[in-house]
């Protein structure tokens, strides 16, 4: 009796414990493993794992030239051969007769957010893979992207940004927001944003018009998105980076769940040549920077800085971290060409796809070691499990 009372006091505490330790960051969760060896056994443990804070698993991708996703690269350097869901999202075509294409557009937090062809209606899917669970939602007026890829030149003349905006600690629901740009103009054309809880699209794109007056996107005049640069939900709110023409300077833009501009940020210093990659992490802003030098006709890599916004009010950014190209890739590195693929959101790391070996790295910046994980893809979509079933998506569709 004694031994039964003891165990159902044991299962009680370590209940207790885990609903405690799925309230803390990652990085403290992992601190916490060293406390004990009882709590390195509790979080260990593969039926606790689940309920508790998740990181970085790794990369969804494609294994053809326009494919967004269909294999896995998994960030421990496990390759494709264990992937944490199903990358070719069969649940999803099961669920759905009639999808005869999609396209992974976004990740956020756990959810994913899929461009479709149904019934040859264009619209989305969001899901969560860890849960199975979907919703399906409609296009917007101003109307959904081609699913294929657009030609070179009519993507230079108008595009679209679409993100999913998700954020479990504060609440269920998510948002799209979809921005239609006009580049050879440097303009917004169009602004719609999508509530789960309303089910519906509203349109902001007139208060995105450049005026007389000057909407949200006209008091920076003539911008351009810097899509490529990455993106970052912090306090609820999607930063993106853009290009302000007029200034020749780089801003980072913060809008909300509606679409509405709520700040902009300036990109830390003058002395950075080009933003290379913006993302958060460990709750912060950071920012990359490329610093490059032109010599006989050819662009050369030097350097990589990283910066910090340590306080969002005062706008003030910290240099955290810089690395050399001969740090990164061996001397003769200047000329290699790379794209920054994340910013680790739970520790100091960066993600790199290199061209030349087609490999994926992780530098990691406090012991300034690289780690090849894997080989480098296009249309990279970065996946932490999200484990928790969610009432907004209740297989809607």
């Amino acid at each position: 009796m004694d031994c039964a009372k003891g165990t159902a006091v044991a299962g009680l505490y370590d209940d207790l414990m885990v609903d405690i330790l799925s309230r803390v960051p990652v990085k403290d969760l992992r601190l916490s493993k060293c406390v004990s060896r009882p709590w390195r056994d509790l979080i260990a443990d593969p039926l606790h794992r689940k309920k508790l804070p998740q990181t970085l698993e790794g990369f969804f991708h494609g294994g053809a030239e326009h494919d967004s996703y269909g294999h896995f690269t998994s960030l421990s350097g496990r390759g494709e051969s264990a992937p944490p869901v199903d990358p070719s999202f069969s649940f999803l075509t099961a669920k759905l007769p009639g999808v005869e294409r999609m396209v992974l557009l976004d990740s956020c937090n756990g959810l994913l957010l899929f461009g479709c062809t149904r019934e040859d209606k264009l619209g989305y899917i969001v899901c969560n893979p860890a849960t199975e669970e979907l919703v399906t939602v409609p296009t917007s007026s101003g109307s959904c992207p081609p699913l294929l890829p657009l030609l070179e030149d009519s993507y230079k003349k108008r595009c679209a940004h679409t993100y999913l905006m998700f954020d479990p600690v504060v609440s269920s629901r998510f948002h799209v927001v979809q921005i239609w740009e006009n580049r050879s103009k440097a303009e917004v054309e169009t602004v719609h944003s999508y509530s789960s809880e309303t089910r519906a699209w509203s349109d902001r794109s007139s208060k995105w018009e450049r005026g007389e007056e000057g909407g949200e996107w006209g008091l920076w005049g003539a911008a351009i998105i810097e899509f490529t640069c990455g993106r970052a939900l912090v306090n609820g709110l999607l930063h993106f980076v853009v290009y302000h023409v007029e200034k020749d300077e780089n801003l980072i833009v913060a809008v909300d769940g509606e679409g509405k501009i709520c700040t902009a940020i300036c990109w830390p210093g003058k002395l950075v040549s080009a933003p290379a990659f913006f993302g958060q992490s460990q709750g912060h802003l950071h920012c990359i920077s490329s610093n490059v030098k032109f010599q006989g006709c050819i662009f050369h890599f030097t350097q990589l800085s990283v910066w910090v916004l340590e306080d969002y009010d005062t706008q003030e950014w910290i240099l955290k971290h810089n690395v050399s190209c001969s740090q990164l890739f061996g001397s003769r590195s200047g000329q290699i060409n790379f794209d920054i693929v994340a910013i680790h959101a739970d520790h100091n790391s960066i993600i790199l796809a290199q061209h030349r070996n087609h490999k994926l790295v992780s530098y990691y910046m406090d012991s300034k070691e690289l780690h090849n994980f894997g080989h480098a893809y296009c249309s990279l979509t970065p996946y932490v499990p999200y484990f928790s079933e969610s009432s907004v998506l209740a297989n809607k569709h």
